[in-house]
């Protein structure tokens, strides 16, 4: 598999988001940035940013989201907040259905998917203003992991399932937004 280059992401994007449409209105690639939240907030609801890199990812609980360099997918998107609880639920259940296609994932409550009883992915959601930035991390290209995260996390490489990160954004993005829509509708 050959990885699509960063600088080829914008137009998928571009196309990504007009084939969702609204709630989502723009979307954003990054090289590398400390996390997508701070960007995605300030860009609104209605926006998508994904980076090439994050340096400084954060998890539920203040827990960092350990970022392996040009292996793991990492975004944020804004949408109506909420005053429902369990939204981290819901996405997590979104990012299972859209990547059942490829892998049989499971929800570990509140907000991780699992795979193999491995960390595949994490949800964090930050609520303000009337937005709820809703970051998301999958680990897709990784062949192996530091000392602290083996046996812990996977990547669907591992798993098997040889797609890129860019694909594997289109796999789960449509079903992320219209399961927000639905949990917040």
């Amino acid at each position: 598999m050959k990885p699509v280059p960063l600088e080829d992401w914008p137009d998928r994007i571009d196309s990504l988001v007009e084939q969702i449409g609204p709630p989502l209105k723009v979307g954003r690639v990054i090289a590398e940035c400390d996390s997508t939240q701070e960007p995605a907030s300030a860009m609104g609801i209605g926006s998508l940013v994904v980076t090439g890199r994050q340096v400084a990812g954060r998890g539920q609980r203040g827990n960092a989201w350990a970022d392996t360099g040009a292996d793991g997918l990492a975004f944020s998107l804004v949408l109506p907040a909420t005053t429902r609880p369990d939204g981290s639920r819901a996405i997590a259940v979104a990012i299972v259905e859209g990547l059942k296609p490829l892998v049989d994932a499971t929800v570990k409550e509140p907000n991780d998917v699992l795979l193999e009883g491995r960390k595949l992915a994490g949800v964090l959601i930050e609520q303000s203003g009337g937005q709820a930035v809703i970051g998301i991390g999958i680990n897709v290209l990784q062949a192996e992991w530091p000392a602290e995260l083996e046996g812990i996390a996977i990547s669907l490489h591992q798993a098997g399932c040889m797609l890129d990160r860019i694909e594997v954004l289109e796999y789960v993005l449509p079903g992320l937004v219209e399961a927000w829509n639905r949990y917040t509708g």
